[in-house]
């Protein structure tokens, strides 16, 4: 990232996020200025667990800092904290372990202690690009694989909307063929086939072997090496 895009990119940005279920309350956005400490949480500089209340989540949850290679994240919430990445795996953050990670966009959802709210923490930086922090493409000794057709596309759009919706959605389920192919209008068969082209693309990159084309691994494959694009900056749900 360029000092240009760094310094005054106004979508180098940090927003919270509450959502209950029949309702979405976003934060103004907030600058992520570079090299400098946000801390988040009850009485943070952005606050989180605040409206609606949530004596579960910390006062100081974690401290994030957008750095020249991405973004510096300090996780102090009690109650944990859940990383996931746009289009990537889940993973759980240890407490007081800092970790650094080279991802445009990055959602952080911070555990409280109502089971009818999630916090989230929306991390969002140029243009949604994989290269847009300097992270670089998976290098394999295969020639490139072609890049995905619309139809394929398509097709992964309507099995795995929760594991590509922004911000992310807590324990995606992948939706069934059958349910993929009326939202198409197309046979069962055919979006298997048009899975299993693009998991051959995956395959080519790197992914490891899976048993179902139901399986998101080479999905957050195709993410990684740019054959699934970003999508619009914005609170949508898939």
């Amino acid at each position: 990232m360029n000092d240009r895009q760094h310094g005054g990119n106004p979508a180098l940005r940090t927003r919270v996020v509450d959502m209950t279920s029949n309702h979405v309350s976003v934060s103004q956005p907030v600058l992520a200025e570079p090299d400098t400490d946000l801390v988040i949480g009850r009485e943070g500089d952005v606050a989180l667990g605040v409206v609606p209340a949530d004596f579960g989540v910390s006062r100081r949850a974690l401290t994030v800092r957008a750095t020249a290679k991405g973004w510096s994240i300090e996780p102090t919430n009690s109650n944990g904290i859940v990383l996931q990445p746009w289009g990537q795996a889940p993973s759980w953050l240890d407490i007081g372990r800092p970790v650094e990670i080279s991802w445009p966009w990055v959602g952080l959802r911070i555990i409280g202690s109502r089971s009818d709210v999630q916090h989230w923490v929306l991390l969002e930086a140029g243009t949604g690009s994989t290269r847009s922090l300097g992270t670089t493409s998976t290098q394999t000794e295969s020639p490139d694989p072609k890049p995905l057709t619309k139809a394929q596309s398509a097709a992964i759009a309507a099995v795995f909307p929760q594991h590509l919706s922004w911000p992310p959605v807590a324990g995606p389920v992948p939706h069934t063929l059958d349910a993929a192919a009326r939202r198409l209008g197309v046979s069962t068969a055919a979006v298997y086939q048009r899975l299993e082209a693009a998991r051959a693309r995956a395959y080519l990159l790197g992914s490891h072997p899976q048993a179902s084309v139901t399986e998101p691994d080479y999905v957050y494959v195709l993410v990684r090496n740019g054959f699934i694009q970003f999508p619009q900056a914005e609170v949508v749900r898939g």
